[in-house]
Parts: C-alpha cells; structure tokens; sequence
C-alpha cells in the first residue's frame, strides 16, 4: 500500500476507532474542546462518545483508504492509534496519526518515535536484518547488533547498543481485525549497556511481520504494533 492522502471519509472514520471498534474517547474529548461554539465539558464529551455507533475497523476498509496503516499500543492502553503513512526516505516510512504522534519504520523495525511516550531519536541496525527485510522464520540469522539513540545531556544523546539473538518459538494462530492468520513467533533476546529486554514477532511464512512487541527504551519500555497495511513502492 502506497503513501498517500485520500479515501478522506474512511481515513477520519478510521482514526475515530480504537482497537476494539468503539470510537477514540480522545479524539472526541480534544475536537468538543477547540470545535466553535458552546464548550462542554470533558466528561459529558466522553459519555456521548461512548453511546456513538461502534466502527468496526476492517481490512476491507483499510484497503479502500489507498493508504500504509499502521496501530500502535503503549503501556495499559488497549485502544491503540492509528498511523497513516506519511514521508518515505530510502527504506524509512515515517508514519503520523491526527493527533502528529509518529514512528519511522525501516520493514517492521521501528526505528524513530516522537511523541508516543519518551521520544526515540533514532536506531541504527545491521545489513540483513530479518525485522528490516521480510524474511521467512526458518531463514532468520542468528543475531544483529543495534544502536539505539535517545536524547541525553550531551549533543549526541545517550547511545544504548545491544546484541539481539534470534530464536524461533511455535507457531501461533493471530486474530487481527475481520481475519485470522498463521504466523510463527520469533523471539530476540537483546542486552548490552547495561539493559536487557525480549522484543517478540509474529511471522507469517513468507516473512511479513504482522504484529510484534518492540523496546522504545528505558524510559518508555514496550510498545505494540500491527502492520495493518505495509508501506510498498
């Protein structure tokens, strides 16, 4: 799915949705307080979001929109955001949601954060990367080295590098919006600089990344995201 700016109805009724269909109590709440006219408050906005019509999201929607989508949950947030491809630099897709939170990808690797948490300034990865390059589960390599870059008291940040080694666990049956899919979870077991964490992925045969949990750094820990519609040339 390409970058882009149309299907603009199914684009505001998607953003409107959350993870399980019913419509963002958020987006609701901001809109009521900066639309012209009388201000209600927070919590008589929230109630009437509440009774709206539940959306449900679908792949066939996602398809009309034209558009790379993306959903990303964070900590106890069970909603999640959507994220809409925006920008394309060489194998980076940057991708933004309403409200201008963005991630930068680089295949399924998430690579850039801003505004989803702590901030992530950028991740630097080896050539060959199975999150970078769809690659079937059998296939994976062993293990990578990556620089992750966070803001520090210095001009260049606080650099954290880490060794991930790769490992292949069962097969597991994802249910993801209207359709269920066969993947193979992959785990990567990352330490160095004095941190450790487990970023997990859920494969589907020929490579493509569906859903995986992936560390955005000490401060912000894991954040899930669903490919729902990748970014393709």
């Amino acid at each position: 799915m390409k970058l882009g700016l149309g299907a603009l109805a199914l684009f505001t009724a998607l953003s409107a949705c959350s993870s399980g269909g019913n419509t963002n109590p958020i987006l609701s709440a901001v809109w009521q307080k900066v639309k012209p006219g009388s201000r209600r408050e927070a919590q008589a906005a929230a109630a009437e979001a509440s009774a709206r019509p539940q959306i449900v999201i679908t792949f066939d929607k996602i398809e009309d929109t034209g558009l790379a989508i993306i959903r990303a949950r964070v900590g106890e947030d069970t909603r999640g955001v959507l994220l809409y491809g925006r920008a394309v630099n060489d194998t980076y897709v940057t991708f933004a949601s309403q409200l201008q939170q963005t991630m930068t990808l680089q295949g399924s690797l998430i690579t850039a954060s801003r505004a989803i948490g702590y901030d992530m300034l950028s991740l630097r990865t080896d050539a060959g990367d199975p999150m970078t390059v769809p690659t079937p589960p059998d296939d994976w390599r062993a293990s990578v080295t990556r620089d992750y870059r966070f803001t520090g008291d210095t001009p260049g940040g606080r650099l954290i590098s880490v060794t991930c080694r790769f490992s292949k666990g069962p097969a597991f049956e994802l249910e993801l919006l209207d359709k269920t899919f066969d993947t193979t979870i992959m785990q990567s077991s990352c330490s160095g600089d004095g941190v450790r964490f487990t970023n997990i992925h859920l494969v589907q045969k020929d490579g493509q990344i569906l859903r995986s949990a992936q560390w955005l750094g000490p401060d912000q820990g894991m954040v899930e995201i669903d490919i729902l519609e990748p970014f393709t040339p």
